[in-house]
Order: C-alpha cells, then sequence, then structure tokens
C-alpha cells in the first residue's frame, strides 16, 4: 500500500519532474495494480488495498488538480492515461466500478468551459477505448446515463445554491460582481 501511496505522491509532484519520469511512475502504478488484482486480499475494510481504492485515489489526483490548478491538465492527463492501461488490463475488473471512471471522463468531455481542446480529445479517445472493452453496451450505456445524470444534478445544485446565495446575502454577490470587472479589467489592460 505504502508504494502505491508514493507513487501516487510522485504524481501530485510532476510538476518539477520530467514527463519521461511521470511517464514511468504511471506505468508503475498499472503493474501494482495489475499485482493487487491478482492478489486477492481477504480483507474488506474500506481503506484496504484494492482495484476501487487505487482508481479512487487517481481520480482524487485529477479532481486535487482541476480545482487548485484548471489551466493545468498534467495530472489529469496522466490520471486518464492510468485509466486507459487499468481499461486495457483488467476489463472485466472494472465492470463494476465504472462510475469511478467514467466520471472524471464525461466531466472532461461534457462541461462548455473548459477550453482544453487536447485534454477533452483525450478523455473523449479513452472513453470510446473504455467502451470498446466492454462486451455488454446495455451496462456501459446504463452506467453512462446514471454518471451523466449525477453530473447534471450535482452542477444544477450548485448553481442553485449560488443563486440563493446571491439572494441571502446580496453585499457579498456586490462585492463579488465588482472583483470579477476589476479582475476584467485587468486582464484586458495585460493584454494590450
Amino acid at each position: 500500500k505504502s508504494v502505491i501511496l508514493d507513487s501516487f505522491e510522485q504524481l501530485k509532484q510532476s510538476d518539477s519532474v520530467t514527463s519521461e519520469l511521470s511517464v514511468q511512475v504511471t506505468k508503475n502504478l498499472v503493474a501494482l495494480t495489475k499485482l493487487i488484482t491478482d492478489i486477492k486480499s481477504d480483507d474488506a475494510d474500506e481503506d484496504s488495498l484494492s482495484l476501487e481504492y487505487t482508481l479512487k485515489r487517481a481520480v482524487k489526483l485529477g479532481n486535487n488538480e482541476l480545482v487548485s490548478t484548471p489551466q493545468i491538465v498534467t495530472h489529469r492527463t496522466l490520471v486518464f492515461n492510468y485509466i486507459a492501461a487499468v481499461a486495457l488490463q483488467m476489463a472485466p475488473q472494472i465492470k463494476d466500478l465504472l462510475s469511478i471512471i467514467l466520471t472524471p471522463l464525461l466531466r472532461e468531455i461534457s462541461d462548455p468551459s473548459k477550453t482544453n481542446a487536447e485534454l477533452k480529445s483525450h478523455a473523449q479517445e479513452v472513453l470510446d477505448l473504455v467502451k470498446s472493452k466492454f462486451v455488454d453496451d446495455e451496462t456501459f450505456t446504463k452506467t453512462l446515463l446514471d454518471v451523466q445524470l449525477m453530473l447534471t444534478r450535482k452542477r444544477g445544485e450548485r448553481n442553485a445554491k449560488r443563486k440563493q446565495n446571491l439572494i441571502k446575502n446580496p453585499e457579498l454577490a456586490a462585492k463579488r460582481k465588482l472583483n470579477r470587472a476589476e479582475a476584467k479589467k485587468a486582464k484586458k489592460m495585460r493584454q494590450s
């Protein structure tokens, strides 16, 4: 478990290391994940080492990058590569974990505010690869629709909460609006 956690830590710091090292760490993670699935553990703990645990850690790494630095796509690209490699090598085992895999891919593909076309196309390629590994299109399609509905529902809830906060606290909303206008003005000044 510590080797896998250390590998994810190395991926977190991939901004300061070379891309070759990041790719090698991703390959090591795939090999370790394959080893984990070969060795069945009797522990059924939430924190026990399993394919689900490693996939969740990888997705969490991509989510953290999205929240902290959305313009940088290094970690998300590596996570998508990891998902693709796991899908290629362990297709039968990931059927139950399909929703974990599809969530970051669909979020990247379906979000209209995303401007990085390269990452979007990479996510689409990984999604197509995962889909091609499934014989049962019905299960894949059902899971895909469930994940899309969940993402749409979460976005709707966030928008509703944002609108409620505008009504509840108009001073904060006005301050936020002024800050946005000032940032836009500063950006325009930098560009000219």
